[in-house]
């Protein structure tokens, strides 16, 4: 591994350790393969545009240009934004297909019983 991408898996591996989540947590926040994170923590693989994007969209205090070449100003208090787990979306998209489809019936059996008292006047 260049020095260089050396270098910049050790800015990736200080926002990994000051975001304080175990790597499973790390690459569900980014949106990456947990295993990714482990071969950039390792050392087995450079830092690649996927993980370097997701942790710029991804993490609050990122100075995109410290992240990428080590110049400019180095954050400190590295923390996830506010964003949703795999999971979390998954279970929301059940829950807003049956909220729709709830509302449906019973925006239905409203119009019903609005038809019902018209044709009985």
């Amino acid at each position: 591994m260049k020095e260089e991408d050396k270098k910049r898996s050790d800015r990736v591996i200080e926002i990994f350790k000051e975001t304080g989540l175990n790597q499973r947590q790390f690459s569900e926040i980014l949106g990456i393969s947990q295993q990714l994170v482990s071969a950039v923590v390792n050392y087995t693989k450079k830092p690649n545009e996927t993980i370097l994007l997701a942790i710029i969209d991804k993490i609050k205090n990122i100075d995109p240009m410290w992240l990428l070449t080590g110049i400019g100003e180095q954050m400190s208090n590295y923390t996830p934004k506010e964003v949703e787990s795999p999971i979390e979306l998954h279970i929301k998209k059940i829950v807003k297909k049956e909220f729709e489809e709830l509302s449906q019936d019973i925006l239905q059996k409203l119009s019903n019983i609005e038809d019902s008292v018209k044709n009985s006047n």
